[in-house]
């Protein structure tokens, strides 16, 4: 007898594995040897039609110019900027409508996840007429009232402010399905017990909500933070890095190096610390809600 059970309990783990398998092999083909091959172009200079080997210079050269630690430094602002609001606006919008009527709820969902999965350069282009200095929106509408236009994508601080505002836009939607779900399975009686003790929709909020959503509170970080650092798009088709470097990111600098330049090698140290820059986040992020729960 048990025999049998060691026979069938193998059987088992064999077709756990063969089920896994397909899934293995993609993820090998198309994650991990992308990653140990960009770790290994890191270590080279593809230039001139050949690949030298240079060790880690790709990787000195990276933190030794200004405009690569101004697009490490910009890629941080994105971040610690756009991800934050997202969890905020997130957790507000859905809290305000989930116990409303499904029809009402329903509608401010769809309108909010309509950004999302609109294409982020039919986006850009809108954002681009709209906020073009010259032929945009916003010139006709200073034009009307006799002012001088202000360009926003000319100005460093509205450049990034208007790159952030898209950024916020294109994933909140997103945010605020994940929250309403969340919120949804909350058991009522808890609701009702609090209701009866007087507490009030701050104190919904604080005791019963955002404790009951902190697991989606870090898958919503963890999937935002990847989505901005991944931004690239977006910053393209609207300032093109500019104005004076002021909306570069690490992905566009990838982009620049690799595709226009050419230099792989480079553009793979810039792929590797980037992977770096979200596997750091995501543990601290990790950390704080650890931290948060412990509290």
């Amino acid at each position: 007898m048990q025999l049998n059970r060691k026979r069938y309990s193998l059987i088992n783990i064999r077709d756990g594995y063969l089920f896994c398998l397909p899934f293995i092999i993609l993820l090998g083909i198309f994650i991990l040897f992308p990653l140990i091959k960009g770790v290994y172009n890191s270590l080279f200079n593809f230039r001139f039609g050949g690949a030298k080997f240079v060790g880690l210079d790709n990787y000195t050269r990276i933190f030794s110019r200004d405009i690569y630690l101004l697009a490490m430094k910009n890629t941080l602002v994105m971040v610690f900027i756009t991800v934050p609001a997202l969890v905020i606006l997130g957790i507000a919008i859905s809290g305000a409508i989930f116990d409303k009527s499904m029809k009402y709820a329903s509608f401010v969902r769809v309108c909010l996840y309509l950004p999302v999965i609109a294409s982020a350069a039919v986006m850009s282009i809108i954002f681009r007429f709209i906020l073009d200095s010259q032929l945009g929106l916003l010139r006709y509408f200073f034009d009307v009232i006799g002012k001088e236009p202000f360009n926003v994508l000319g100005d460093p601080i509205g450049a990034m402010g208007v790159i952030i505002f898209m950024l916020i836009a294109m994933n909140l939607g997103q945010c605020v399905v994940l929250y309403v779900a969340a919120m949804l399975s909350v058991p009522s009686d808890i609701i009702e017990a609090l209701e009866l003790d007087g507490g009030n929709r701050l104190s919904l909020f604080r005791y019963i909500l955002i404790p009951h959503c902190s697991p989606t509170t870090l898958l919503v970080l963890i999937t935002q933070t990847t989505a901005v650092l991944r931004a690239f798009v977006v910053i393209q088709l609207l300032t093109n890095g500019g104005p004076s470097y002021a909306t570069t990111n690490i992905m566009y600098l990838l982009y620049r190096e690799g595709f226009a330049n050419g230099n792989f090698g480079l553009a793979s140290a810039l792929g590797v610390l980037m992977f770096l820059f979200c596997i750091i986040l995501v543990l601290l992020q990790f950390r704080v809600m650890r931290i948060s729960k412990e509290g």
